[in-house]
């Protein structure tokens, strides 16, 4: 029988009160930002952008090439939203330095961020990028991204920094202090921020479990965090899977990890199994 490719379109699903870690980058060397005032025009047209279609930014990173943006929608309308974002930055970017041509580099790319731990660290992620990039010599340094929001308290913005840091605790001073302290943990980090590789924040993630992992355990309150990653040793070490109800739980746990741009050869290799019996099981069988 000839196989079904299942595609990773999940990462595309569009879901209400959804929140999706978004990337656009520049096309080829071209950039985005050539001085102060387009960061600033483009953080303008994003916070009317996020008014316009009732979205919630929970944080951003922009470099001179590309930026990522971490955000909340109520309704079914990321696509829409990114498109009047984008649209309106090129417009802005071509009449200011009479230019024509693209700004940016096709459709952006979308990640459904759906556990815990896949938001906060997608979110240490994005403040880490301009260090990564070696940039900055010190993420605290770095003016076009939203750390600071995270680590200190700051006048009133429109990004949203509660969904993160509540994660960590109610308590928001110690909750600035462990943000902080995640960053710094992950400075030593062996990742490179890779925008052509589709699997740059899986390769984060996966050091940031390894590494810091007992770590955070520790400090976040969230009884959700880490949560997938012992679903996924539980079902690994299952030699076999017949009960309905640990079917069912396998496939949203699949489910999950597709969201999040693993493969299904990825996951194979995580359950212990052969990537067939997860077709089965993703097609009913």
């Amino acid at each position: 029988m000839k196989k079904r490719k299942l595609a990773i379109r999940d990462r595309r699903v569009i879901v209400e009160n959804g929140i999706y870690h978004v990337i656009q980058r520049a096309p080829g060397r071209e950039l985005l930002f050539l001085e102060e005032g387009d960061y600033l025009k483009f953080l303008s047209i994003l916070k009317k952008t996020a008014k316009d279609f009732n979205l919630c930014i929970l944080c951003f990173s922009l470099l001179t090439n590309h930026l990522h943006i971490l955000t909340q929608i109520k309704k079914k309308n990321l696509g829409k939203a990114m498109k009047n974002l984008f649209q309106n930055y090129a417009q802005y970017f071509n009449k200011k330095y009479q230019r024509k041509g693209h700004v940016f580099c096709g459709i952006y790319g979308a990640s459904l961020c759906d556990t815990d731990e896949y938001l906060l660290v997608s979110s240490l992620y994005i403040h880490l990028n301009a260090y990564k990039a070696r940039i900055v010599k010190s993420p605290f340094l770095y003016r076009w991204h939203s750390l600071d929001l995270y680590i200190k308290p700051m006048n009133k913005s429109f990004i949203n920094n509660n969904l993160i840091l509540d994660l960590i605790g109610s308590n928001r001073d110690n909750a600035y202090k462990t943000y902080k302290e995640l960053i710094e943990g992950c400075l030593d980090l062996k990742y490179k921020s890779n925008l052509n590789n589709r699997k740059f924040l899986k390769l984060f993630y996966n050091e940031v479990i390894d590494n810091l992992g007992e770590k955070v355990k520790r400090k976040i309150n969230s009884k959700s965090f880490f949560s997938l990653e012992e679903k996924i040793d539980e079902f690994a070490k299952k030699k076999r899977i017949n009960a309905p109800k640990e079917k069912k739980a396998l496939k949203y746990l699949i489910e999950q990890l597709l969201s999040q741009g693993f493969t299904f050869q990825d996951i194979a290799g995580k359950l212990n199994c052969h990537r067939s019996c997860i077709y089965r099981l993703m097609q009913g069988k």
